[in-house]
């Protein structure tokens, strides 16, 4: 029987040399960040003692509950955000998807620590047209080309959506499910041959796989069996207070007063349960190569505890970003390290979905041509059972603005 359990406790000791050799590379960043930053000799930081006291939606579902603030999208917050896709007309919705590439080059790809883009390799097609030991054409001539994934497939990789989970201090997951419960075990009958590190020593050999592991509660598939839909707003912090370029300095801190006077810039009225976006310029510098990127120092969010008060207030669903945590990697507090402090707040306390490194670059410069920054948001995460997080491929369909709007309905 799962524990579950309402109270919050203590940290215990993490392992970095597992964390670095797995794919918990949220955690190989908390270890990398931690041991940089410890050459300057400030002592880690305890969440469990910087969060006590705020605010968390531990039972407000129930205590089965593992989708999260994700309950707060209805009905009326998916007519909100068709009513925003809505307001020029039929012929003024322009549609947007904002998913980096799933295959692509683990240089300059904007990815975590320990995670690269897959690659595949096509296992049939034109190549094998009439040669020995091709597939027998289908009846009617019919030819078909087929692939698959011939490396690691990391499934926050790219774009994606992290489940309740992913990440937690002390004992407990959101809504207090225990951490023995990210260590679930599903056992099949028939083995397939897959890769794993069979020896903790980083070198994967071929193997047959017949148990793996994963969430047993909180993980991706409440997400991806609800959808996520409902009136987004980019908040384009870069284009605000940015460089000339409009990305924000590296190692940049985003405060809550940088979100508001940024919708204040932008003449954008924020809302209850809105779906926020922030553009930080991380991805179109991670592109650039003629500029500098290091995940490590990525500009996002920094903590505090109005910020973690008015995400509450505003029964926030979701917090998406173009960099790879939402967040600053490693931020100061009070004299303390800490690695993503947000992730507990927002994630394991409130239930918080949140979708990182998105491709903002096209949405942000057509809500800049044409002042429009809220538009329908919509999107699921991959259906990844025990999945940690699973990649995803938002769609926008926001209005435009002309100098004579369609009323045509």
């Amino acid at each position: 029987m799962t524990e579950h359990t309402h109270s919050h406790d203590c940290c215990n000791g993490i392992d970095r040399r597992r964390f670095l050799q797995g794919c918990g590379a949220v955690f190989a960043l908390a270890a990398a960040t931690t041991a940089t930053a410890a050459e300057d000799n400030p002592q880690p930081g305890d969440l469990d003692t910087l969060l006590c006291g705020l605010p968390t939606n531990w039972g407000r579902w129930g205590e089965s509950d593992e989708l999260g603030a994700l309950n707060f999208l209805g009905s009326r917050e998916s007519f909100d955000g068709m009513k925003a896709a809505m307001k020029g007309g039929s012929k003024q919705i322009e549609r947007f998807t904002l998913q980096l590439s799933v295959t692509g080059s683990a240089d300059t790809d904007p990815l975590f620590v320990g995670r690269f883009p897959a690659r595949k390799d096509n296992t049939l097609d034109a190549r094998f047209d009439g040669m020995d030991g091709s597939p027998i054409p289908l009846p009617g001539g019919l030819k078909y080309a087929d692939d698959t994934f011939v490396t690691r497939f990391f499934l926050q990789g790219t774009t994606h959506v992290d489940a309740l989970g992913h990440a937690w201090y002390g004992k407990h997951l959101y809504n207090g499910y225990h951490q023995s419960t990210t260590a679930t075990a599903t056992s099949y009958p028939e083995a397939v041959t897959g890769l794993r590190d069979s020896n903790g020593d980083g070198d994967l050999e071929a193997t047959p796989i017949d148990m793996t592991y994963g969430l047993g509660a909180a993980d991706i598939t409440a997400a991806a069996g609800a959808g996520i839909a409902g009136r987004g707003v980019l908040l384009d912090v870069g284009r605000h207070i940015g460089d000339d370029d409009n990305r924000l300095p590296t190692d940049y801190g985003i405060s809550l007063e940088d979100l508001l006077s940024t919708a204040e810039k932008q003449e954008t009225d924020l809302r209850k349960r809105d779906i926020i976006l922030i553009r930080t310029g991380s991805v179109e510098r991670a592109r650039d190569p003629t500029a500098s990127y290091d995940p490590l120092d990525e500009p996002g969010l920094v903590f505090s505890e109005e910020l973690v008060q008015w995400f509450h207030e505003m029964e926030t669903p979701v917090i998406g970003a173009d960099n790879v945590a939402i967040e600053r990697a490693s931020q100061m507090i009070d004299g303390s390290v800490y690695f993503a402090p947000l992730h507990g707040a927002l994630l394991r306390n409130l239930g918080i979905s949140l979708l990182e490194i998105l491709d903002l670059q096209s949405l942000s410069e057509a809500c800049a041509t044409d002042g429009i920054y809220d538009f329908l948001f919509t999107t699921a995460p991959l259906n990844v059972p025990g999945g940690t997080g699973a990649p995803a491929n938002p769609v926008v369909l926001k209005a435009t603005r002309t100098d004579e709007n369609d009323d045509e309905r």
